[in-house]
């Protein structure tokens, strides 16, 4: 399985996942400071290794997607804006690469984005510049979806596409039989300790499994399901369901009509355009699709607008 990670669409569990597979003791920590994530990046193998796995149709390719106004929104929450709540220094990072003098209120930020860029700028380069356009060159956390992991050129050749929206029922699908026998069923987190007690992210001790203990999977969670559950929780479920049940913590769908305007939202639809045009595709799907099956209705979708056009 090679698996297209897109930041804010839930890379980091991946990658912990991925990690459980190799028997890392310390899958629950934060994966990007640990040496064995870079044997899981595909940029960083060999050209003849990577030309292997793209031609081999044992191989097969899965991404997840996420509506891109939440996507937006989240990354601003968790990268961009100051507060308590993320500790602020990501958010101090990103406001000095980009020269801002203080946290840009989220319009500001997103009509920073939906700038043209004039030219590509010089891969760490300090200039606000780099903001502008939602292009190749845009900072990975806000570059478009279709633009990561080749999707936009080899679309046909990605077997699963899921949505954010279905992640728990989709993961099960992408691992189903040796995957997730071997693997995706005795994926375990621990109850998160609370005060002064709480262990770093990067310091994160394997779980410690009890007599009586739920093994719920990898992506998969009580609230995931209305079954067997008391009545008292059901609209809990139904907002887990809403926005998936591993989401960032920043609750970005329930603040998605705080934050949005109508002007603003017409401005990501538009910078987003791409995006939207497969996240419209999938959003309700609650299976996976595959990417040849999403290919050919996007190309019928350009034969109607060209024949519409050449009527005109």
């Amino acid at each position: 399985l090679a698996f297209c990670g897109i930041p804010k669409v839930g890379i980091t569990q991946w990658i912990q996942f991925l990690r459980f597979t190799f028997g890392a003791k310390d899958y629950q920590a934060s994966p990007y400071s640990k040496p064995d994530q870079r044997l899981l990046r595909f940029d960083l193998m060999r050209e003849e290794v990577q030309k292997e796995i793209l031609n081999d149709p044992e191989w097969k390719f899965a991404v997840f997607m996420r509506d891109p106004a939440e996507r937006l929104l989240s990354t601003y929450l968790d990268k961009v804006r100051v507060n308590s709540g993320n500790g602020g220094m990501e958010a101090i990072h990103f406001r000095n690469v980009y020269n801002f003098t203080e946290s840009p209120t989220f319009e500001e930020f997103v009509e920073t984005i939906a700038k043209n860029k004039t030219h590509c700028p010089v891969r760490g380069g300090s200039k606000r510049e780099n903001l502008h356009g939602a292009d190749w060159c845009t900072d990975p956390h806000w570059r478009p979806q279709t633009m990561a992991c080749g999707i936009s050129e080899f679309l046909p050749r990605i077997n699963y596409v899921g949505s954010l929206n279905h992640i728990e029922s989709q993961t099960r699908t992408i691992l189903q039989g040796e995957l997730w026998e071997r693997y995706g069923k005795y994926f375990h987190w621990n109850t998160k300790k609370e005060g002064k007690n709480k262990e770093p992210e990067c310091a994160s001790s394997p779980p410690q499994l009890r007599v009586g203990d739920s093994l719920y999977g990898f992506q998969q969670h009580p609230l995931d399901s209305g079954e067997n559950i008391g009545k008292t929780r059901q609209s809990q479920v139904a907002k887990s369901k809403s926005i998936g049940a591993h989401h960032h913590a920043t609750g970005s769908q329930s603040k998605v009509d705080e934050y949005y305007t109508p002007r603003l939202r017409r401005l990501v639809k538009e910078t987003y355009r791409r995006d939207y045009q497969l996240w419209e595709l999938i959003r309700d799907e609650k299976d996976v699709v595959s990417g040849s099956d999403l290919a050919l209705k996007i190309s019928g979708e350009c034969r109607d607008a060209a024949s519409q056009l050449a009527k005109a």
